[in-house]
């Protein structure tokens, strides 16, 4: 049982919407039927304990059912091989490695990451599922294909100080923050964001690692080519596929073109959400304008309160450009 868990840990991250029911028995959708397809919230695979010890799979959706190994090789082959290895391993009197070595040697490390000071943090796939950084994480409903590329910083000043050194003097009151990195088009690190815990401190640090770099997230993974959507924080886009975060306080014209369409909080009542959206929509570029039925302020705030609606498919249906768009900013301004 150890050894499967261990391997159900080491996979957890390719699995969308996994959540831990217990402490033996996991819920995710299904990667062999994919689950369903019009609803993406929808998770109805688990892997539970057997008789006998063990882990069984099956979907309530597709209804196949099958054993740990057999699972474990439609999700992931080369684990499974490994798997196989140290199973032999046990069985045969071999000391297997420790939990902690084998877990460390099972989370690769991203390549983005293998010439940056990120190697010295964790991953938040990595973290135990009691931690609480995980809690944070899973609390935010911030998707699993995503919890690879965030990182846990214990101590944030002292972190940053490796990368740029006395970039933070008084480094006394230090505290632990979430790390969400940017990377360019070539997928090398350009800066991050530390996401404060406390709501005593300054919710937001941007470190960048070199002035000229844009401080905008998701340029590794967004194909603006096609339409993307523009957001004011990285936590919003990470809800949406295609999206990037200008994480600055003006917008960088640069990285947008006539498939850009911007999304700013909802917040009709701010003035200066109000002019940005103004500016955005005098240079010509679409924009989302939340229906009146939407109370909650971002993305972000929207699934939490309803975790079935489909977010790509809202903000598509309530684009709006030129004319339109003016006409519909003077509305939204007096709701």
């Amino acid at each position: 049982m150890w050894l499967q868990q261990k391997y159900i840990g080491l996979i957890s991250s390719r699995l969308e919407r996994f959540r831990r029911v217990n402490s033996t028995t996991y819920n995710f959708r299904c990667p062999v039927c994919g689950d369903s397809t019009t609803n993406k919230y929808k998770a109805r695979g688990y892997l539970f304990p057997k008789d006998g010890g063990g882990h069984l799979y099956h979907c309530h959706n597709c209804h196949i059912t099958l054993g740990f190994e057999k699972f474990l090789k439609v999700v992931d082959n080369v684990l499974h091989t490994e798997f196989v290895q140290e199973k032999l391993k046990e069985k045969y009197g071999e000391k297997p490695k420790t939990e902690v070595e084998v877990f460390a040697e099972k989370m690769k490390t991203p390549k983005f990451v293998s010439a940056s000071a990120l190697k010295s943090l964790k991953k938040v796939s990595q973290l135990p599922y009691n931690h609480p950084v995980k809690k944070y994480v899973e609390s935010r409903s911030i998707p699993t294909n995503y919890h690879f590329r965030l990182f846990y910083a214990p101590k944030f000043k002292k972190f940053v100080n490796t990368l740029l050194p006395n970039k933070f003097e008084n480094v006394k009151n230090d505290e632990p923050r979430l790390i969400i990195p940017f990377l360019n088009e070539d997928k090398q690190l350009i800066g991050f964001q530390g996401r404060a815990f406390s709501d005593k401190s300054i919710r937001y640090i941007t470190i960048m690692l070199n002035d000229s770099s844009p401080k905008i997230f998701n340029l590794d993974s967004c194909d603006r080519s096609q339409r993307h959507f523009i957001f004011e924080g990285p936590i919003d886009a990470m809800f949406v596929k295609n999206s990037l975060a200008m994480a600055g306080q003006s917008i960088n014209w640069d990285y947008c073109n006539e498939n850009s369409v911007f999304v700013f909080d909802n917040e009709p009542r701010s003035e200066e959400t109000c002019k940005k959206i103004e500016q955005v929509i005098e240079r010509g570029y679409s924009v989302v304008f939340f229906p009146h039925t939407i109370h909650e302020k971002d993305v972000n705030d929207i699934v939490l309160s309803n975790h079935n609606i489909d977010i790509d498919s809202l903000l598509r249906d309530n684009i709006q450009y030129g004319l339109q768009a003016k006409l519909h900013l003077q509305n939204w301004r007096k709701v």
